[in-house]
């Protein structure tokens, strides 16, 4: 990714296979347009747009973006990552590293939500799996679009 250090090949969901790089484009379309303008630094500190990018150029990029799927309820967003997606897509980042959360419902109306967003989007016939077997996937395994 660019000089962006991989600090996200050192999460634990990268070392047990559920991480991979997807195009940020595909991203781009399922994030939240609706998110709030500001958001936290690794160590909670508030932080605009401008704010975070310096801080992932300067820090790396720790966590890799958490796309949300609800094998119930066949929506999926993402939940995790909204801001950056922005930074990266604007940069010119092609990949992002991303991992897929598998829950029976996915929305913003679920009790667990990590953004303000109302954004969801429908799987239709996208999704290749009908039951939760991980809680974390690997997108490929996920998506018939990013399927290898």
């Amino acid at each position: 990714m660019m000089n962006i250090k991989p600090l996200w090949k050192n999460h634990l969901l990268y070392k047990r296979g559920k991480v991979e790089l997807i195009p940020t484009a595909w991203v781009w379309r399922y994030r939240g347009s609706d998110i709030s303008p500001m958001t936290h630094l690794n160590d909670g500190t508030p932080a605009d747009l401008n704010i975070l990018w310096k801080s992932i150029c300067e820090n790396g990029l720790r966590d890799p973006l958490i796309v949300r799927v609800g094998v119930r309820n066949k929506k999926f967003r993402l939940e995790s990552g909204n801001h950056r997606i922005q930074l990266f897509y604007k940069n010119g980042i092609e990949l992002v590293p991303v991992t897929i959360q598998v829950r029976d419902e996915c929305g913003p109306h679920v009790a667990d939500v990590t953004n303000d967003a109302s954004h969801n989007f429908d799987a239709g016939g996208e999704l290749l799996i009908s039951k939760i077997t991980s809680e974390y996937m690997k997108p490929s395994e996920v998506f018939k679009s990013l399927s290898k």
